[in-house]
């Protein structure tokens, strides 16, 4: 009888366990295959621009390894997380990615092209901490988000993002349409009265929110991009939830 019990409190516990952190657990799949896919891109952009170079110095190659070995270190980590390695092991991965991050910020010349993979890595760490815990993690005195989007493309004139779900549709309203856009969810823009904010990490024009999601617009986020320089122009924002 007393090892019945014994068995049965330890399964409780077990269960209690496994039932503390679903959303955690949750959040940082959705962060590791973020930085997986942001981790790519970054890889191509920096080889892009090698490429269209006649000429390129030691910086430079440099640059190129380091984010390839950065691509590489995000695609392990989000194996880690598919694999359900320890925790330990998980804060063991994010601080070698943060350690390469260090190694980029030394590129003063490059390093806002790091901004989105260093903003996620951040994210992890601070879920890995327990700060993330409930699929939320603060970001800023007084402020809390629970998703982010992260979009880029090129604007000619006048463009509107309209953020519905898990999805963007990308309305040209002035200068020429271009269809080279792409983006990111950590999570789906939720179907309940919320308040985003807009972060505009590159572009020279100004960016603000048209509309807020609400029950009377179907949970509609819409972003203007407006950029009256003349000429397109490659923009990167982040929408924060």
């Amino acid at each position: 009888m007393r090892n019945s019990l014994r068995l049965f409190a330890v399964a409780c516990l077990l269960m209690l366990s496994f039932a503390a952190t679903p959303a955690q657990s949750s959040r940082l799949a959705s962060l590791a295959q973020l930085l997986d896919e942001q981790s790519i891109d970054l890889a191509e952009r920096t080889y892009g621009d090698y490429r269209t170079r006649s000429f390129s110095n030691r910086s430079d190659v440099e640059a190129l390894y380091l984010a390839e070995q950065f691509s590489g270190s995000a695609r392990i980590f989000r194996r880690m997380v598919t694999d359900r390695r320890r925790e330990t092991e998980l804060k063991d991965g994010a601080a070698i990615l943060a350690s390469l991050l260090t190694r980029a910020d030394g590129d003063f010349a490059r390093r806002n092209r790091w901004n989105d993979v260093r903003r996620t890595v951040d994210d992890i760490q601070r879920t890995l901490d327990g700060r993330g815990s409930g699929g939320e993690f603060h970001e800023g005195e007084g402020e809390s988000t629970s998703g982010r989007l992260h979009w880029r493309g090129t604007v000619d004139d006048n463009v509107q993002l309209v953020i519905r779900g898990g999805y963007v549709d990308v309305r040209t309203i002035g200068g020429t349409e271009y269809t080279d856009a792409n983006y990111n969810f950590t999570s789906q823009l939720p179907r309940r009265r919320t308040t985003v904010r807009v972060n505009k990490l590159n572009g020279r024009g100004t960016v603000r929110i048209l509309q807020q999601p609400s029950r009377e617009n179907d949970f509609t986020a819409v972003i203007e991009i407006k950029d009256s320089s003349g000429g397109a122009r490659m923009y990167e924002i982040e929408v924060l939830w």
